[in-house]
Formats: C-alpha cells, sequence, structure tokens
C-alpha cells in the first residue's frame, strides 16, 4: 500500500458541507481503503474522529478570514486562506517522513506546491498529484463578473485572477498526475499542460438511495431550489433565480422551497422579498423533502465542475431541470435524463411547461437514476487512483 500524503484545505466533515468539502471527503474515505493515508487540513469546526478508522489526521488551525491581507500576497485568495503559519510548519515536519504521493488537493493547497517540488527532488520516486475540482480560472472569473463590484474592487479581483491562473497552470504542468472532476475540463487542461497524465475522477455517491418513485396527480405542484448559500457567488446565484421565477411560479400556482446552509441575513430577506417562498436554510433530513417535490431547480448561472447536489437529486428520484450551462458530468443526455434551457426566462417557462407532465417527469428520473447506478462509486475512483499511483507514464483517460 503506497504511503500518501494528502493536503486538504478543511476538515471535510460538518459544518463542512460545500461541494468541495464532499467531493475531498469521499476521496479520502475511498483512498484509506487502498493507501496508508495522512492528511493535513485545517480545523473546519467538525467533531474529531469521524470517518474510517485508520486515517492518520493532523489538523491545524482554522483558516484564515477576510481577504484583504491576500491582496499583499503572491498567492490568491483560496491558497492564502490556508496558508497559515500552522499549516506550513505542520508540512515541514511532515515532509522529513518517506512518502510514495503527495496530493495536493484542489487550488486551495496549492501555496504547499513548491514544498512538495522540493521534496520530490530530493526523492525521485515520488509522485504529486493535484486533485482539481474544476477549471479554476474561466470559473472564478465568471464569479468575479457577476459580483457587483465598485472599481477598485475590480481592480483587485482582477490581480487575484492572475494569481489563480498562475497557480493553477504550475500545478498543472508540475505535478505528476492531474484528476478532473469533469470529463469537459481535460481538453484545456491539456492546451496548458500537454505533457502530463490526467485521470478523470468524477464524483462518487455512498448516499441514500430511492429505489423507486412514481409522481402523479397527489404530487405537490412544488419544485426545490437546493444547495449552500453561504457564498458570495451562490449568494448571488439564488438571488438571481428568485428575481426571475418567484412571481411568475406564484402566478402559476407552484410552490417553491429553498433548502441548503445560509447565513441568518440571506435568510431573513428571502422571507421578507419573497414571503410565500419556504425559506428552510438547511436541512439533515431530505427524504420528506425530496418526496413532496416534482423537481429540483439547477438556476446556476455561473461556476464549473460538477455539482454533488446533481448526485443527491438522481438517486432520491427528484426529477432535474436547470441550466444547460450548469448540468454536466452526467451520462444521461439533456432532454432523457434531465430537461435544461438556455437562461433564467427560458428555465422559468420550462418549469412551468413541465410541472404537470407526470409521465416527462417520471420518465425523467428513471432514465437518470438508471443511467448513474453505476457509474458513481467511489470505490473505483479510489482504485484507479491508486494504479495511476503505481503506473507507467501513459496519459490515462483512455
Amino acid at each position: 500500500m503506497p504511503r500518501v500524503l494528502f493536503l486538504a484545505k478543511v476538515h471535510p466533515y460538518p459544518p463542512a458541507n460545500a461541494g468541495d468539502a464532499v467531493y475531498s471527503r469521499g476521496l479520502i474515505e475511498a483512498l484509506s481503503q487502498t493507501c496508508r493515508l495522512t492528511v493535513l487540513c485545517a480545523d473546519s469546526g467538525a467533531a474529531q474522529g469521524q470517518g474510517p478508522a485508520g486515517i492518520d489526521w493532523r489538523i491545524t488551525g482554522p483558516q484564515r478570514s477576510g481577504r484583504a491581507g491576500s491582496v499583499f500576497s503572491r498567492w490568491p485568495l483560496i491558497a492564502w486562506k490556508g496558508a497559515q503559519p500552522d499549516y506550513r510548519r505542520e508540512l515541514d515536519r511532515l515532509l522529513q517522513a518517506e512518502w510514495d504521493v503527495i496530493v495536493l488537493d484542489n487550488l486551495g493547497s496549492g501555496h504547499a506546491l513548491a514544498k512538495a517540488e522540493r521534496y520530490r527532488a530530493a526523492h525521485p520516486g515520488t509522485k504529486l498529484i493535484y486533485v482539481s475540482h474544476e477549471y479554476e480560472y474561466p470559473t472564478r472569473a465568471a464569479k468575479y463578473g457577476s459580483y457587483r463590484l465598485s472599481l477598485p474592487e475590480r481592480l483587485l479581483a482582477a490581480r487575484d485572477l492572475t494569481k489563480v491562473r498562475r497557480l493553477e497552470e504550475a500545478l498543472l504542468r508540475k505535478c505528476d498526475i492531474v484528476t478532473a472532476i469533469n470529463h469537459a475540463d481535460l481538453e484545456p487542461f491539456r492546451r496548458i499542460a500537454p505533457g502530463r497524465k490526467y485521470l478523470p475522477v468524477l464524483p462518487g455517491y455512498d448516499g441514500p438511495m430511492l429505489s423507486s418513485r412514481t409522481i402523479g396527480p397527489g404530487t405537490p405542484r412544488r419544485v426545490l431550489v437546493l444547495g449552500g448559500r453561504r457564498s458570495e457567488q451562490k449568494r448571488q446565484i439564488l438571488l438571481d433565480w428568485m428575481q426571475a421565477a418567484s412571481a411568475r411560479l406564484q402566478a402559476a400556482g407552484i410552490e417553491m422551497v429553498i433548502a441548503g446552509d445560509m447565513d441568518e441575513e440571506l435568510r431573513s430577506q428571502l422571507r421578507s422579498q419573497y414571503p410565500q417562498v419556504q425559506v428552510l436554510g438547511f436541512v439533515e433530513d431530505l427524504d420528506a423533502l425530496f418526496a413532496s417535490a416534482r423537481m429540483g431547480i439547477i438556476a446556476d448561472t455561473t461556476g464549473g465542475g460538477f455539482k454533488l447536489r446533481l448526485l443527491t437529486q438522481v438517486f432520491r428520484r427528484l426529477p432535474i431541470i436547470g441550466l444547460k450551462g450548469a448540468i454536466s458530468g452526467l451520462p444521461s443526455a439533456q432532454g432523457a435524463g434531465y430537461l435544461g434551457a438556455p437562461g433564467l426566462q427560458e428555465l422559468v417557462d420550462l418549469v412551468i411547461a413541465t410541472a404537470d407532465d407526470d409521465a416527462c417527469l417520471n420518465r425523467l428520473h428513471e432514465t437518470a437514476f438508471s443511467d448513474c447506478a453505476a457509474a458513481f462509486s467511489w470505490q473505483a475512483r479510489a482504485e484507479a487512483l491508486a494504479r495511476a499511483m503505481t503506473g507507467g507514464t501513459q496519459d490515462l483517460t483512455g
């Protein structure tokens, strides 16, 4: 079993519920079955001792908060937050040991690249793996472009984007193996670093599965909007959707429920502006909520990568209707396992047109479930990555 040092952003257990933490958690737990695994990460507020036995957790203090200090750093904001002195001191101690593989998980761990490179130079048999969570540069450019920023803030955002691009390209060019969360990321990655080994590592799924479901006349005319809203980008995505959809869905007699972790300020704003909408915040048990709805909405106008809430909806048989650009990575084709629209107003049209089409909604969730049932095993991903750790030099995407 290879000795693997896994450099993560944060301890990936609740309250760390964002998609990047869920993806890291799944990968870490699966790799622990095939490797001798040590994980270095920052404290997220999660209770320690979670996860499978056998993982050597090294949990340092929390990440930095705020953003002003990153302006003067050589790292972009996402990496600056994790480059705390205690994290880097613990990394130095760990690099005194023998490692077959060092994993840099997420762009946020990119501050450790130089130290990992020096270790590899002294230990030529060690491989560096960059676990990408999305193609960061265009995703963050779209995020910053969607924010309502003043001129000074736009200048600072442009500076951060330059650092994002430089660090991402360094990780692609200097690591021995690069994983991609989505097949769509492989082409731009190869343009940047054509000589690397690439391995698609789509998310796995180990959550609840609903064996069957029939949407019929007794199913409420209700749609769900799921997802955490702590980041500025995700908050704005929700507000844009509400502005486009709320009045039109209410006029059509369609209820909307919003569920997902958010701060009290956003919850109060939504309840004040849209009193007809149920704003639940974080929901521990989704079973009853899913059973009471006809479809789940994916209205992300910015942000790339694979959205893990897609799998939650697929395996709990909630039909997916969303923006075409926001749904990628599913084995189902658009129109077969989900429905897509080009923009927010067209998405509202599609929701209204489909809300009472029981046959269509049942066909969507049946197709998506069938197509995805064998395609999202965390263990299969871990085994593929373990093989890559000990394999040859060929590209791994064939």
